[in-house]
């Protein structure tokens, strides 16, 4: 039906929960302490193990700690550390290793070009400093070996960046096709899509559903821009949007300047209907601080019923979790026929609802497709 997006929990390896700071502290003492036993144990008669031979190489140990923050500045300070370190022919250290950890963070940055000057300069300089210091007449097996020894190593660092870069696009991909999904869906829902299941339809025996509506809108709308209509609405849907997550209920869809939301699904509460309500209240004083395209008041028709609902995920072209039932059609009723500025809910809602919330009955109201029911107007808490 859908194609699978793999949970982004369920497939992050250990590693990956590992903070990055903790890993680079880490791969920094190690260097560190690697850098002082290779000084200190050299076995080169004569060599210097001056305090400037290990202050250099613990700078280039303390770069890794922020080679992620600043990735093109920590590989070229590494690269003028690390030349330093030859020109002063200090002993204990190789410096092609650390300096893979600033190329390999630099390509996955996407300094591609600088991580490569930088791995051709150093491999230059390699055979330049390596045929100098031999004699005339040995061979030149030593120097090829050495430099083929750093192109092999540089060339995995650039190669391990070129995989970080592209896991990171691919991970950054996979949020924004997460963030789209759930935007479209309640989380629940698309995890269970993600586990590929089929068909996704579920019977809930008493949920809350809500219809509003801006009272005259669109004719009001009529002599106003596209530009100015969208604006209005969405600013609006989008406080709608957020008292709907405060309340912790699921927006359904719009319908033009229509908002539907349901309480009690995907996941059931005891307390749909009452939240509901203060969501219902909470929507009339946000309306009632905006006004129209003309600057005229608003005004919305609010109508609530509760009540046994389907619920499912249907297409797989703009697929939406919607909902069926008997309670869906009449909660929209109950919004049609309702009186601008009013909150009507059914009788069955209203019992739901009584012991908590102040009402005022309306009385017996002509309902399509339902004959005649009795109706409430919910006015306030009790409080």
């Amino acid at each position: 039906m859908l194609a699978r997006v793999p949970g982004m929990s369920s497939l992050v390896p250990r590693l990956q929960r590992v903070p990055t700071a903790v890993i680079d502290a880490g791969l920094a003492v190690g260097l560190a302490v690697a850098i002082t036993i290779a000084i200190g144990v050299s076995p080169e008669p004569g060599a210097r193990r001056e305090p400037a031979a290990y202050a250099l190489g613990w700078t280039i140990a303390a770069l890794v700690l922020v080679r992620r923050r600043w990735p093109l500045a920590v590989l070229l300070a590494s690269a003028v550390v690390l030349q330093l370190y030859y020109q002063l022919d200090y002993p204990g250290i190789y410096p092609a290793v650390p300096l893979s950890v600033a190329l390999a963070t630099a390509w996955a940055a996407g300094h591609r070009l600088w991580s490569m000057l930088v791995a051709g300069l150093f491999v230059a300089a390699g055979v330049g400093v390596g045929y100098q210091a031999l004699a005339p007449n040995q061979p030149a097996l030593q120097v090829l070996g050495d430099v083929t020894r750093d192109v092999v190593l540089f060339a995995a660092a650039l190669l391990l960046g070129e995989a970080v870069r592209t896991r990171r696009a691919l991970q950054r991909e996979k949020e924004r096709s997460e963030r789209l999904l759930l935007n479209v869906l309640p989380a629940p829902i698309a995890t269970r899509l993600e586990e590929q299941e089929d068909v996704i339809a579920d019977a809930f025996p008493e949920v809350t559903v809500l219809f509003a509506d801006l009272v005259d809108f669109t004719r009001r709308s009529q002599r106003s821009s596209p530009q100015q209509v969208v604006q209005v609405l969405d600013e609006l849907f989008t406080a709608f949007d957020r008292l709907t997550r405060c309340h912790g209920l699921e927006k359904i869809k719009t319908i033009g300047d229509a908002y539907m939301v349901a309480g009690g699904l995907p996941e059931p509460r005891p307390d749909h209907a009452q939240a509901m309500a203060d969501l219902a209240l909470a929507m009339q004083i946000e309306v009632a601080r905006r006004g129209d395209p003309n600057g005229r008041p608003l005004q919305v028709r609010i109508g609530i019923d509760t009540g046994p609902v389907v619920a499912g995920v249907i297409g797989t072209d703009k697929f939406s979790y919607d909902l069926w039932g008997d309670t869906v059609n009449t909660a929209s009723r109950m919004e049609s026929t309702g009186v601008a500025g009013r909150i009507q809910v059914t009788d069955r809602a209203y019992r739901r609802l009584r012991d908590g919330y102040r009402f005022r009955r309306r009385g017996v109201v002509a309902v399509k497709g339902k004959g005649e029911m009795v109706t409430w107007f919910l006015v306030g808490g009790t409080q």
